[in-house]
């Protein structure tokens, strides 16, 4: 017999999946996007796209991620003429449309569901090349940050229909969190104040940690103070294959830090590159910091990569996208 608050909380579960597919009634008709995540369409005639526009385009979104071990691109682009621009690229998750001409005002303007689904087109508008270069140099972070908050919220709603109640109900019950993780994750460690999550394939492996500890009175948002509980909390809780061997901050390259606000919530953020003390693994991680007013606690959500053999940015994004998921009070996380 399923016991009254594991039915409360299930029937919680299917409202907010219900309330997260919800839209009006023009977008429920669209079709659904296409194209991988990390890829965005630039709609611009070859003479711009091979010229000092197109340069500028791909200096900014082409550039190399600096938190990941080896190379990688901000962003995948696919150049398609303005007369290309039809029934194979115009439903495309991410399209990026460079429009130049007398009287034309310098601006960039950002769509949601144009074409379809949960698609973002951005539109760059200037007399001349010279005003896209300049919108692309004042601007060009905002257009990054729109386009990976978007594939964010892409993979949020997934995860929304896709998650194991059990675990969801565990972590709710046990841990007054919310956490929207995806069906294929494991809940490898369940303790008091710690949790630990996985997800596992022959190649590659995705986790989250999840650290709580009550609020005396001190800001954990500084960054020292994070560093120093992600690596105690790692040392003493992520071991290595090798005795003597645990997780740790790769103090050697630099770690991006900062802070923002989310759902009326303060956060803090690392990202950066873990290694194995006394081993020989490593990969990026994420982490979150925030304090969690409802059960006055702080609460450090981490995530991590393993895939030597692998890219890792859209590993990343996927484990990134499920911290953002976190809450402590049911409507807001609707």
């Amino acid at each position: 017999m399923i016991k009254s608050t594991s039915l409360l909380i299930l029937i919680l579960i299917l409202t907010i999946q219900s309330c997260s597919d919800s839209g009006d009634s023009r977008t429920s008709f669209l079709p659904n996007v296409g194209g991988s995540s990390g890829e965005v369409v630039v709609v611009i005639d070859k003479v711009k796209w091979d010229g000092e526009a197109g340069k500028k385009l791909r200096e900014i979104l082409e550039a190399p991620i600096p938190e990941l071990p080896q190379a990688e691109p901000v962003f995948d682009l696919v150049n398609v003429s303005p007369g290309g621009f039809g029934d194979l690229y115009i439903t495309h998750r991410n399209v990026v449309i460079v429009e130049t001409g007398p009287g034309k005002k310098a601006i960039v303007t950002y769509n949601l569901n144009v074409y379809a689904k949960s698609q973002l087109v951005i539109t760059i508008e200037g007399e001349t090349d010279d005003d896209i270069i300049e919108l692309l140099k004042t601007q060009g972070q905002k257009i990054i940050d729109k386009i990976n908050i978007t594939e964010r919220d892409r993979l949020i709603s997934y995860y929304k229909g896709s998650l194991n109640s059990v675990n969801f109900t565990t972590l709710l019950n046990t841990h007054k969190l919310i956490l929207w993780v995806p069906s294929n994750y494991a809940l490898d460690v369940n303790e008091k104040g710690f949790v630990w999550l996985s997800y596992e394939t022959p190649l590659t492996t995705q986790s989250i940690l999840v650290h709580y500890f009550d609020y005396n009175g001190e800001n954990y948002f500084n960054e020292d103070s994070i560093r120093t509980i992600l690596n105690n909390m790692t040392r003493t809780k992520v071991k290595g294959p090798v005795d003597g061997s645990w997780m740790t901050i790769e103090e050697r390259l630099p770690v991006n830090y900062s802070t923002f606000r989310f759902r009326d919530r303060n956060y803090a953020m690392l990202k950066g590159l873990w290694t194995l003390e006394n081993g020989f693994m490593g990969g990026p991680f994420v982490t979150l910091v925030t304090k969690d007013e409802v059960n006055n606690r702080f609460v450090m959500l981490d995530g991590f990569v393993y895939a030597p053999n692998d890219d890792k940015r859209e590993l990343l994004r996927q484990v990134e996208s499920i911290l953002f998921t976190a809450g402590f009070d049911i409507q807001q996380s609707k």
